[in-house]
């Protein structure tokens, strides 16, 4: 009997002021840097050859903007475009970053509240959102919005951020729920780097990071 073969592709925004800085982004919409826009062209080389039936992102631009980056620099996905060169991503508020309330624009390395603020899966930032807040809420994309494309055998895109990168695992289980908070003993996820995870008949079998490719050199940008 045939399988049902899905594919999920995620990936990290690319590099910002903020990130380059240590600082706490959280709701904050800024945009990528120079240097973020070409990790973003990378990625849309790793890419290349996968054929997407629905691509996701973020509502802030620093994921949305790199989803319409990569997919054209993927060259496979032009059925995608609109009639008026723009990309058909669908912006979605349940996959935008942890909300990092009044530490935001902060140095998350060197200002002492941060540093000194208890950090658990459950406890909220001040003014901001807990990290089993966020994942809840990607938990429910995943399995509402997803989940329901993987088991018709569709090959996904969603484009986030570093937070939600770890929701997602928590959320598809390659990743057991903290007792602490997420970002404590865990490697940075890198900006702009797409993992796949390869489901048959809506079950997980496989997943992995895709090695990087350089793009091409820019010559126009892509209408978001």
């Amino acid at each position: 009997m045939t399988k049902t073969k899905g594919t999920l592709v995620l990936f990290r925004h690319g590099q910002t002021d903020y990130n380059k800085q240590h600082f706490m982004t959280g709701l904050h919409d800024i945009p990528l840097n120079e240097v973020g826009e070409g990790q973003a062209r990378d990625a849309g080389a790793s890419i290349a050859g996968f054929v997407f039936d629905k691509a996701y992102a973020s509502t802030l631009q620093r994921a949305f903007n790199p989803a319409a980056i990569a997919l054209e620099n993927s060259g496979s996905n032009d059925h995608l475009k609109n009639p008026d060169g723009t990309w058909n991503v669908e912006k979605r508020p349940e996959i935008v970053e942890g909300d990092s309330g009044d530490f935001t624009a902060r140095n998350k390395l060197t200002d002492p509240e941060i540093l000194a603020y208890p950090r658990a899966y459950n406890i909220a930032l001040p003014n901001g959102e807990s990290d089993e807040q966020m994942v809840a809420r990607t938990k429910k994309f995943y399995d509402e919005e997803i989940m329901p494309r993987l088991e018709r055998g569709e090959t996904v895109l969603v484009a986030s951020h570093s937070g939600i990168m770890v929701a997602f695992e928590i959320a598809i289980g390659t990743k057991p729920v903290p007792t602490e908070d997420i970002w404590s003993n865990r490697q940075r996820v890198p900006n702009a780097a797409p993992v796949v995870y390869e489901y048959e008949d809506g079950k997980l079998v496989n997943h992995y990071q895709l090695p990087r490719q350089p793009a091409k050199p820019a010559t126009s940008g892509p209408k978001p």
